[in-house]
């Protein structure tokens, strides 16, 4: 009894120790009043979330495109989002949908989607979790901590270029508001009929 005890206490300590060393800084995550009512220190602010959704559209307007954008805190709850006009309910829904894909997965939403060029089954496989292989999700984690994600969607093809695409306009609108980001997972080719990834 004494030992699970003492094992229990020191797992506590340990994650209070590796969850006081990963905080993101205080001017992008909620605070105050607002932290001690939710008891929450961890959700991206909707000041923050609407920098982002900003910057993101003015990437979009330099580009002469037009995109959606959706920002989520780590409770998959909507802290802001924007369609430019011209977007529908299509582009807005999948856009959500990858921003909830990044937050599940902690991960780029095009990591699935570049699984489901190796292994089309993936998207099948995926939509039983209610997840998206389309890219223009990630998550936004700042100081080691998540504190939301982002999906960005809604880009015509004919606009995309090799500087320009939803995961490069969400990433790039990240930079803008938070600083440098990790770096974007690379394309993968489809594989050719027949051969094994």
């Amino acid at each position: 009894m004494k030992i699970a005890m003492g094992i229990s206490l020191a797992a506590a300590l340990l994650l209070s120790a590796s969850a006081a060393s990963a905080q993101a800084p205080q001017q992008f995550t909620i605070g105050g009043a607002a932290a001690e009512e939710l008891h929450d220190r961890i959700s991206i602010n909707a000041d923050t979330a609407k920098r982002i959704a900003e910057a993101a559209e003015a990437i979009a307007r330099k580009n002469n495109s037009r995109m959606v954008v959706v920002i989520l805190n780590p409770y998959g709850l909507v802290v802001h989002q924007h369609a430019m006009d011209g977007e529908g309910w299509v582009s807005i829904n999948a856009t959500q949908q990858k921003a909830r894909t990044a937050l599940l997965t902690r991960a780029p939403s095009k990591l699935l989607a570049n699984r489901n060029i190796r292994e089309p089954f993936t998207e099948t496989h995926m939509a039983a979790y209610a997840l998206t292989v389309q890219e223009g999700g990630l998550p936004i984690i700042v100081g080691g901590q998540l504190i939301g994600a982002i999906g960005v969607g809604g880009i015509p093809p004919a606009q995309r270029n090799a500087n320009y695409d939803e995961d490069k306009c969400a990433r790039d609108a990240l930079i803008a508001v938070l600083g440098p980001q990790p770096p974007l997972p690379p394309d993968v080719a489809p594989q050719a009929a027949g051969q094994r990834p």
